[in-house]
């Protein structure tokens, strides 16, 4: 699933947890390398004159290498052609009424827009993402009942399956508790029994210990892995090897503080405030549909 950015939101550090907005993930990409060393040859151009780097063209990469890189790449799998491909503008794509969730999942900060549904070709339009969430969708009297699942509205309300009158419902959500066991949101919470109850690092299993969602998916809390438990990642501690991969390509290492710092896109500020980007570009982040 891409994670979309398009500016540079604030790091909100609360103790050692690492919680960022949406909206500052995924955002490294070559540009933001400045040296010959950090301009990952697969997925970078060196230009040698101007001493700066470079992404390469969308239409050079694999099917796992297009869905792989940042969104700042800018480039989207084409299923027809099976070609990667520069992304447009949302209102180019079309999908089918069951694969609505595709214009969150594979488009750059795209989201369904209910008003095309055209219910003779059984198909329906993307559109701009209306906010900053993961899941966003502007009525959910609209969405498909098998598609209704935790998509936040403009009014803050999350779309839910009523699982009694089989219909999709928009309902008011500011915890997991309020969530029932047969729609509690497993992006963010876990059954406790029959409680929806907040997930933490500290209850996340080693092979699944990498990120967790807000409730209302506008935010993502990091994880790590310290030998024997899932802790809460604190990116003050994180080296050089670590820092891009460890945080989804949303910090990168910065050479002259030593620091793992969130990415910039301004390449012409000075190096102090420049992040490096270090490691491998490619990294599979796997979202519930």
């Amino acid at each position: 699933m891409k994670i979309l950015l398009i500016t540079l939101s604030l790091l909100a550090l609360v103790t050692s947890t690492t919680t960022v907005p949406v909206s500052s993930v995924y955002q490294c990409s070559c540009t933001n390398a400045m040296t010959q060393t950090d301009c990952l040859t697969d997925y970078c151009n060196w230009d040698s004159t101007s001493g700066t780097c470079s992404n390469k063209a969308c239409t050079v990469f694999s099917k796992e290498d297009c869905e792989g890189v940042p969104d700042t790449f800018g480039c989207i799998w084409n299923y027809t052609s099976n070609k990667c491909e520069g992304f447009t503008k949302c209102s180019d794509y079309t999908f089918t009424i069951g694969n609505a969730g595709d214009c969150n999942d594979k488009l750059i900060k795209c989201q369904a827009d209910l008003n095309t549904i055209d219910s003779t070709t059984g198909t329906i339009k993307c559109k701009n993402r209306t906010q900053d969430a993961i899941l966003s969708i502007d009525d959910c009297n609209l969405l498909p009942y098998a598609n209704c699942f935790w998509y936040l509205t403009p009014d803050g309300k999350q779309c839910l399956q009523n699982t009694t009158t089989n219909k999709c419902e928009a309902k008011s959500i500011t915890k997991c508790s309020d969530y029932t066991k047969d729609n509690c949101n497993i992006l963010a919470c876990y059954l406790n029994g029959d409680v929806c109850t907040e997930l933490t690092c500290a209850i996340i299993p080693e092979d699944q210990c990498f990120v967790y969602f807000s409730y209302d998916s506008k935010s993502m809390i990091f994880c790590s892995w310290n030998g024997s438990a899932c802790v809460d990642l604190n990116v003050s501690t994180l080296t050089q090897e670590k820092c891009l991969d460890s945080t989804y390509f949303t910090y990168g290492w910065n050479p002259d503080s030593k620091q793992c710092e969130i990415c910039v896109t301004d390449p012409d500020q000075d190096s102090s405030t420049n992040i490096i980007l270090y490691g491998s570009i490619l990294m599979a982040i796997v979202f519930l549909s």
